[in-house]
């Protein structure tokens, strides 16, 4: 069993106003800590949020078929992420859930290096004709490019000149995407950078959690100034 300071932690994440106004996040959020700190995190899965949390029928509940628990544990990381940047007494840990797994953790936040960069906006991505049969592909990177980027970059409104905006556009094959990314500057509309990234595998959630970690380390790595080169993020 965790510390009472630990439990305490937890208690303020749920009761702060970002979690009290979606009772949902909140419910997930409380499913997953309780389980974690009582030491039952292994008996955590896609499975059991989707039975405990959003009551489906364990007679006919499938995850291959109902993506809720997914859905909204990107909704959940994203919420979690504007916690701990806009809070005003964060405490000392901060609750961290990977992508990959559902399975939360505590981590100091004195030990987390911020990325002090200037804010970021993620422009609409071009929508398919229904033809294409990968609307749904694009709508879930959107989803996907949303969260990596605010995580990374945060939301800093008023910031000064080098504010940047991020145009993708996306051409995919049967088990093959290309993203071409353009890194605008906000005030002068003018062209940073141009990156390109491809990946291989089946158009699902997979595919656009991985290229949504490319594209966004990539940039990251750019604004940042940790390359001078204006590569492409290879598979």
């Amino acid at each position: 069993m965790q510390s009472d300071a630990t439990w305490q932690a937890v208690q303020h994440v749920l009761s702060s106003p970002i979690f009290v106004k979606a009772p949902r996040m909140r419910a997930m959020l409380s499913f997953l800590m309780t389980r974690k700190l009582s030491g039952m995190e292994a008996s955590i899965s896609e499975y059991a949020i989707g039975i405990e949390v959003f009551h489906r029928d364990a007679r006919d509940y499938d995850t291959s078929f109902d993506p809720v628990v997914r859905v909204q544990m990107g909704r959940l990381r994203c919420r979690l992420a504007q916690y701990y940047a806009t809070a005003a007494n964060v405490n000392d840990l901060q609750i961290v859930i990977p992508m990959g797994t559902y399975v939360p953790v505590l981590t100091s936040v004195a030990s987390a290096r911020p990325i002090c960069i200037k804010s970021v906006a993620l422009l609409p991505l071009d929508r398919p004709s229904p033809e294409s049969g990968t609307q749904n592909f694009i709508s879930g990177l959107e989803e996907e490019l949303a969260l990596h980027l605010f995580q990374r970059f945060g939301s800093e409104s008023g910031a000064s000149a080098e504010q940047y905006r991020i145009e993708v556009r996306v051409r995919t094959e049967p088990r093959y995407v290309r993203a071409t990314i353009r890194l605008l500057d906000a005030n002068t509309g003018q062209i940073a950078c141009i990156r390109q990234c491809d990946r291989h595998g089946d158009l699902g959630i997979a595919l656009q959690e991985k290229l949504a970690l490319a594209i966004c380390t990539d940039l990251q790595n750019y604004i940042l100034g940790d390359d001078v080169t204006l590569r492409g993020c290879g598979a």
